[in-house]
C-alpha cells in the first residue's frame, strides 16, 4: 500500500531539485525499504503524466476566436485552475513535510537511542518507575524457588524512586521495592547516600514465621551498611549482571578503560526499528514512539568486541585474560517473541518510557515459556531531589548479632519447652507406679529436668503436686514470659507462674 507520507516527502525534495539517488539514500537512512521507495516514485510518475490532446479537435473547432486578455477565455481559466492546483500541492507538500518531521519519519532509531543514552548520562537527577511481571504458568515442572507463601505462578516486582548524581563523590538514591506473589507481598525502602545504604522493610510478608521467626518485628526499622570498601571501590555494582561484566572485572579497569567500553557500547546497535507510530505525550513531553526488536547480531558483535578489548588490556592478568561474556549470546536464542516499544522526547532527546514483552525458554528442549513484561517510566530529569538519611538506624552487624541472639534465645526456649513436655510423660509413669502424683516434685526425673531447664536459662522454677494433680512452671530467659504444664494436659505460655496444681488461665 502506497504511503502518503513518503510521497509527500519525495514531492518536496523534487521541488528542491534533489536527485532521485539523493532522495533514495535519505529515505533508506530513515528505515524505508527499496520496495516502498520504488512504489512511491512510480505513483508520482503516473500522477504527473501529461494527458494527450487531439489536434483535430483544436483545428476543427467552431468556436470564435478569443482575446488573450479576456477574463472568460480558456487560457485565463486554465491559469486560474493551475494556480489553485499549484497552491493545493504546495499546501500538501508543506503539510506532509511537517507531519513527517513531527512523527520522526527522518529520524533513525539507533542514532536517536544513542543520543538518548548520551543525554541520560549527562543528567544529574531523575525519577524511575519500573515494574517487571513474570508469569510461570506454562512451566509444568517448576521448582519452587520461594517458601510456600510465595510459591506463586505469577510474580510482580516494582522499583520506584529517584536519584541524584550531582556530586560525583556522593551518589544519592531513594527506592521503594515491592514484591507481590499472591497471596503474600513484601515492600522494602532503600536509601543510599554518603557511601552508606539504609534499608527498611515497610511491609513484612505473611506466612513466613516458620522460616523467619518474628519477621514482622523488623517492620519499619532501618538498618545500615557501607557500600564501599576501605579503598573506595564499590562493593557491589547492581548493573554488572546486565552488562556481562562482574564487579571484580570492573574494579580492575581504569577510568579511561571504562570510558572506552562505554564508547564501544555507544557505537553498537542493540535494537532495530520495526514500526514507527505517531508521537505521544509522556510525562508532559511530546515523544517519538517506535516499536523495536533486538538486534541479535549487533549484541553478539558487541560481546565479541568487549571480550577482545578486555583480554587485550589484561594480558598480564589471569582473570581479565579469562574474561568471556560471549556465552551470554547463547542465551539470546532462548529469548522468544520479543517486542519492545520506546518513547523518546522530541525536544529533550531523553527516554521517557520503555515497554518490553518476551518469553524465555528455561529448557530449550521444551516449548514452555516464562512470560516477562517490563514497563519502565522515567521522569523528572534534572529536577531537584531531596534524599536524607533516616534519623534512627541499626548497623547491619548489630542486627545480625541481635538476630543470632534471638535465635539462641528461641533455641533455649524450645529446649525448656521440650523438657517440660517430657515431664508430663514422666508424671504419668510416676502416677502409674504409685497411684498418686504426690511426691513427683521430689523425684529424680523432676530434679534432672529442673537442672536442664536452668542450664538453658530458665529461672524461678516451680513444681506443685497433690495426690490427683500437679503443675510445673518456669520463667523463660530475657524476660520473655513463662511456660506451664499440668496434669489436665495444659502446655502453654502464661504471664505468671502456677500458684496451685493448675496452670494460670493467662
Amino acid at each position: 500500500m502506497i504511503n502518503e507520507q513518503i510521497i509527500a516527502y519525495i514531492r518536496q525534495q523534487l521541488s528542491q531539485n534533489v536527485s532521485r539517488e539523493g532522495i533514495t539514500t535519505n529515505l533508506k537512512g530513515s528505515g524505508w525499504v527499496d520496495e516502498d521507495i520504488t512504489e512511491a516514485f512510480n505513483a508520482l510518475s503516473l500522477a504527473v503524466a501529461p494527458t494527450p490532446t487531439s489536434s483535430s479537435t483544436i483545428n476543427n473547432s467552431t468556436e470564435q476566436p478569443f482575446s488573450p486578455l479576456s477574463s472568460t477565455s480558456p487560457i485565463s481559466k486554465g491559469k486560474k485552475i493551475f494556480g489553485i492546483v499549484g497552491l493545493f500541492l504546495l499546501l500538501c507538500l508543506a503539510g506532509g513535510g511537517a507531519y513527517a518531521y513531527y512523527s520522526g519519519m527522518f529520524v533513525s532509531l539507533p542514532s536517536l537511542t544513542t543520543q538518548a543514552f548520551e543525554k541520560a548520562r549527562a543528567t544529574t537527577s531523575g525519577g524511575y518507575d519500573v515494574t517487571a511481571s513474570v508469569d510461570f504458568s506454562e512451566i509444568k515442572d517448576m521448582i519452587n524457588l520461594f517458601p510456600s507463601p510465595l510459591n506463586s505462578k505469577k510474580l510482580s516486582v516494582t522499583v520506584k524512586g529517584s536519584y541524584d548524581s550531582g556530586d560525583p563523590d556522593n551518589f544519592k538514591s531513594s527506592t521503594v521495592i515491592s514484591l507481590d506473589a499472591d497471596p503474600s507481598s513484601l515492600a522494602i525502602e532503600v536509601r543510599a547516600l554518603d557511601d552508606v545504604v539504609y534499608a527498611s522493610m515497610t511491609k513484612a510478608p505473611s506466612g513466613l514465621d516458620l522460616f523467619l521467626p518474628n519477621i514482622s518485628s523488623y517492620e519499619n526499622k532501618w538498618i545500615s551498611f557501607p557500600y564501599k570498601s576501605k579503598d573506595g571501590e564499590v562493593v557491589s555494582n547492581p548493573l554488572a549482571p546486565f552488562s556481562g561484566i562482574s564487579p571484580g572485572i570492573i574494579n580492575k579497569l581504569t577510568s579511561e578503560q571504562k570510558e572506552q567500553i562505554y564508547e564501544l557500547s555507544s557505537k553498537t546497535s542493540f535494537i532495530k526499528m520495526i514500526e514507527r507510530f505517531s508521537p505521544e505525550t509522556i510525562g508532559g513531553e511530546s515523544s517519538y514512539h517506535f516499536a523495536f526488536d533486538l538486534d541479535r547480531e549487533g549484541i553478539r558483535s558487541y560481546l565479541e568486541s568487549i571480550k577482545k578489548y578486555i583480554n587485550e588490556i589484561g594480558k598480564n592478568d589471569s582473570s581479565l585474560t579469562a574474561f568471556d561474556p560471549t556465552s551470554f549470546s547463547k542465551e539470546l536464542d532462548n529469548v522468544k517473541d520479543f517486542k519492545g516499544e520506546i518513547w523518546i522526547g522530541r525536544s529533550d532527546k531523553l527516554i521517557h518510557k520503555i515497554v518490553l514483552n518476551f518469553g524465555v525458554l528455561p529448557d530449550p528442549a521444551k516449548t514452555e515459556q516464562v512470560k516477562i513484561t517490563v514497563v519502565a517510566i522515567m521522569s523528572d530529569w534534572n529536577e531537584p531531589v531531596s534524599i536524607i538519611a533516616p534519623a534512627e538506624h541499626m548497623n547491619l552487624q548489630e542486627l545480625i548479632a541481635k538476630a543470632l541472639g534471638e535465635a539462641r534465645e528461641k533455641g533455649k526456649e524450645a529446649e525448656i519447652k521440650a523438657n517440660l513436655s517430657a515431664m508430663r510423660a514422666q508424671a504419668e509413669l510416676f502416677y502409674d507406679s504409685t497411684s498418686t502424683y504426690k511426691g513427683f516434685c521430689l523425684s529424680k526425673e523432676l530434679i534432672n529436668a529442673r537442672t536442664s531447664i536452668e542450664n538453658a536459662g530458665g529461672t524461678e522454677f516451680v513444681c506443685k503436686n497433690i495426690m490427683e494433680a500437679y503443675a510445673i512452671g518456669t520463667k523463660f530467659p530475657q524476660d520473655s514470659g513463662y511456660w506451664c504444664v499440668d496434669s489436665t494436659g495444659v502446655s502453654r505460655s502464661t504471664t505468671t507462674l502456677p500458684s496451685s496444681t493448675a496452670c494460670p488461665l493467662k
